[in-house]
């Protein structure tokens, strides 16, 4: 009989969880649960990418996500319970190195909705990667969540992104102070 999760999993290089989402998933799955495609690897965020990931959100100069004297670690986990999935970008060709984040966030059973986001190394910006890992992160949230609409959120001032989700067929739905919310209809 194989375990299913029934609590948060933090185990040593195991990824960290606390979402409900991963229930019906044997831990083995869980844990080697990766999405790629020619050019990117999705790995699960785990405790030993901390580090790295911590960086990639000291790196972005408009934003302040951390609490006062919070550790790497304690930032990772913090994120990760507002998740229902994050991953690590990677490349195919370098799947040691992390280049960003992608996740799927605010799941709304009711209306089939989740949110998605994400983030990249500066070294890594305009050059296609997070378009190509949320298409990866799109076809995951239809097959996993069954999902009928994805949502994106970003400041009104962030063109590059709304550009990207826009080639990706999200379309404006409003402003709301100094956000802007885009969806696409699966």
């Amino acid at each position: 009989m194989e375990n299913k999760l029934s609590s948060i999993i933090i185990q040593k290089q195991a990824p960290l969880f606390t979402n409900i989402s991963f229930l019906s998933m044997n831990i083995r799955e869980v844990e080697q649960m990766e999405l790629k495609n020619d050019t990117l690897l999705l790995k699960l965020l785990s405790d030993k990418d901390a580090s790295v990931y911590y960086k990639l959100y000291t790196e972005r100069m408009n934003e302040h996500p951390f609490l006062p004297d919070e550790t790497p670690l304690a930032f990772t986990t913090r994120i990760l319970q507002l998740c229902n999935v994050l991953f690590t970008i990677r490349l195919r060709n370098q799947p040691e190195i992390i280049i960003g984040d992608c996740a799927l966030h605010d799941w709304d059973q009711k209306n089939n909705e989740i949110e998605i986001g994400g983030s990249l190394f500066k070294a890594y910006q305009g050059k296609g990667y997070m378009q190509s890992a949320f298409d990866l992160l799109i076809e995951h949230a239809k097959d996993r969540y069954h999902v009928k609409k994805i949502i994106g959120k970003t400041q009104v001032d962030n063109n590059h992104a709304i550009r990207l989700v826009e080639k990706l067929g999200f379309q404006k739905e409003k402003e709301e102070n100094s956000t802007v919310l885009l969806s696409k209809i699966l």
